[in-house]
């Protein structure tokens, strides 16, 4: 799956080169020496299983540096690992750091590298960019969500859940938990201020019909909800609608729909957490089926909304 190969790519290049390197990037001396040493792992990859991969992953290596996966409630973030490094053995230096590193891959040039950490120590938007995009639309294959658009106190409420650890990522939470209360600040301004893009149209138009029936099944359940099923409506919280809205709630029209999928399932599950408000999307999230969640997923990717109202 790309998308899950980038997620994992993403997170390789901060987490895991300084001790295993990668194309292009060999692991340093210091590194080298240390007890047991880590391996440069681009070659020795294919001698261990996709099963085997996750445990290491997920679990770590006791009496070494292989630490646990941060968020234990995220296996779908570890498979991503696995994905990507089932890639890495195939990536030469620069298909490495397209993927890693995105629009900024030109800037990491080997040949400034620093010799004891071997990644380069960016700017703290820049990090974000590797994975979200400068454009806030988080580099276009779901992998990562859009945030453009989203309200500046959503975005400020996710990074402080996830610095706590009551929003669950072994991606995210090492990052929000060394910003700053100020840097959080920033970072939530700065995308909350982007446009979040140019309206599509006919979406559902160009959908197969398999699809088209979804999205309009999805339409169905995001307005009226199946009370039934104690599902309320979708749209009342997050649109689309020009109704002003609790400002944590995030907007969720044009999201990518397999973002959403995943944080559906992850409520399903009681996997997810994050802001006060998350303990509602886990009482829904019970409740939800598999269609439901597809059809729900494809609807609001099929969307862009009209302006909304200040929240009051």
């Amino acid at each position: 799956d790309p998308a899950l190969v980038l997620k994992g790519a993403g997170h390789y290049a901060t987490g895991c080169l300084p001790c295993h390197g990668a194309p292009g990037q060999p692991r340093s001396l210091i590194v080298q020496q240390m007890v047991p040493e880590p391996p440069y792992l681009p070659p020795v990859i294919r001698e261990q299983g996709s099963d085997e991969l996750f445990w290491v992953v997920k679990h770590g290596l006791k009496y070494t540096a292989m630490p646990a996966w941060v968020a234990q409630q995220r296996d779908d973030e570890v498979w991503a690992m696995v994905a990507f490094l089932r890639r890495l053995p195939q990536l030469n230096a620069a298909q490495f750091r397209q993927l890693a590193y995105g629009e900024r891959a030109a800037q990491f040039d080997p040949a400034h590298v620093d010799p004891i950490m071997p990644v380069p120590q960016p700017p703290i938007l820049a990090n974000c960019v590797r994975c979200h995009g400068r454009d806030g639309s988080g580099r276009g294959s779901g992998a990562f969500p859009r945030l453009a658009g989203q309200s500046e106190s959503y975005l400020l409420a996710s990074l402080q859940a996830f610095a706590r650890g009551e929003r669950h990522s072994g991606v995210m939470q090492p990052v929000a938990a060394g910003l700053s209360a100020r840097t959080m600040q920033a970072m939530a301004q700065y995308y909350a201020a982007l446009d979040s893009g140019e309206p599509r149209t006919g979406a559902a138009a160009q959908a197969s019909d398999e699809e088209a029936a979804a999205i309009a099944r999805g339409a169905q359940l995001a307005r009226h909800g199946a009370p039934e099923r104690r599902i309320p409506s979708c749209v009342a919280c997050h649109g689309p609608g020009a109704a002003a809205r609790n400002p944590l709630y995030p907007r969720l029209a044009g999201q990518y729909a397999d973002y959403l999928a995943l944080q559906l399932t992850l409520f399903k599950h009681d996997h997810r957490g994050g802001t006060d408000y998350a303990h509602v999307m886990t009482a829904i999230g019970s409740r939800l089926d598999e269609r439901d969640i597809r059809d729900l997923s494809l609807y609001y990717a099929s969307l862009r909304e009209a302006p909304e109202l200040a929240p009051p």
